[in-house]
């Protein structure tokens, strides 16, 4: 359940932040940093929030998931958090990249 939390509380981070600098942001974002160099990067960054969206519903859904798989297994349950949590923690070095680019944090 903490793993949840902390993920939550990551993805809510990020949402944060990208509200205090929203104007201070470019109109297009590069998010796609495995394509090609050029427009296939960039995202509008509306879809930033979208983005924050799926990942609280991809994390509420391997809660559910967890909770499933685990009865009465708490390792069980941890292992497949811990797979949410890193998908979280993963999109927040992508997001941390592109603030510190666009920001000069």
């Amino acid at each position: 359940m903490v793993l949840f939390w902390m993920g939550i509380g990551l993805v809510a981070a990020m949402a944060g932040i990208t509200a205090i600098f929203w104007n201070s942001l470019p109109p297009q974002l590069p998010w796609f940093y495995s394509l090609p160099w050029g427009e296939k990067q960039l995202i509008d960054k509306m879809w930033l929030l979208w983005i924050f969206l799926g990942m609280g519903i991809t994390l509420l859904l391997t809660r559910f998931v967890a909770r499933w798989a685990g009865k009465g297994d708490s390792t069980v349950q941890t292992t497949i958090m811990i797979g949410g949590f890193v998908a979280a923690v993963l999109m927040a070095a992508s997001f941390a990249r592109i603030m510190i680019i666009f920001l000069n944090i």
